[in-house]
């Protein structure tokens, strides 16, 4: 298939896509059916995947420029769980202050996208938690995800679609200073689960 034509068509998809998204949140916000709030979810789950994939395809046939900007971290995080599904999950997320900066350089829309990654793989594996980080490191900024489930190398309940650690490597390459690009990690923590690492120069 022409590549212009499935841009196109996933476009397409994404906006029909934003349509029952609207649809399905005013019927959940008026009914006590708790399944309509689980298609609502499943919708905004689906919306945020395609998003991530129209990224990394822009990514793989154009690149992508990051638009960087002087930002509060602390401002942006709390911004970022306001908006996700991760908040109707059960589990307890919360943002770790110790060695936030008070401002740092990155860019939002890019960071976001690979946080959300981050947080929808910490979900399928976190049992009760998942902290979220900002620490300075050098002349950069590490963002962190971090669950308390059984860390890498066990097998997934639920199966993911593999395009989330190439969609953060995408973004953390897209951020560069000089001779130095990000980095996308995951490794397993000293002190138990997983704890994903978006290190940008």
């Amino acid at each position: 298939m022409d590549p212009k034509l499935a841009a196109i068509i996933v476009h397409d998809i994404k906006n029909s896509l934003g349509v029952l998204e609207g649809q399905l949140r005013a019927l959940s916000d008026g009914s006590s059916d708790e399944r309509t709030g689980q298609a609502h979810t499943t919708c905004l789950n689906l919306q945020e995947k395609l998003i991530g994939f129209l990224t990394l395809y822009k990514a793989s046939s154009q690149g992508l420029t990051a638009q960087v900007e002087a930002l509060s971290p602390q401002d942006f995080l709390e911004g970022l769980l306001r908006h996700l599904t991760i908040n109707q999950t059960g589990l307890n997320v919360v943002i770790d202050e110790e060695g936030m900066p008070v401002i740092a350089f990155f860019d939002e829309n890019l960071v976001g996208l690979a946080l959300e990654a981050a947080l929808q793989n910490a979900t399928r594996f976190a049992r009760t938690r998942i902290e979220l980080g900002c620490h300075k490191d050098g002349g950069g900024i590490v963002f962190s995800v971090r669950d308390d489930g059984p860390g890498i190398g066990t097998h997934e309940a639920k199966p993911s679609t593999g395009l989330g650690m190439d969609l953060c490597k995408a973004i953390a390459s897209a951020h560069h200073k000089g001779d130095k690009k990000g980095e996308a990690l995951l490794a397993n923590h000293p002190d138990g689960g997983a704890q994903f690492e978006l290190r940008l120069p």
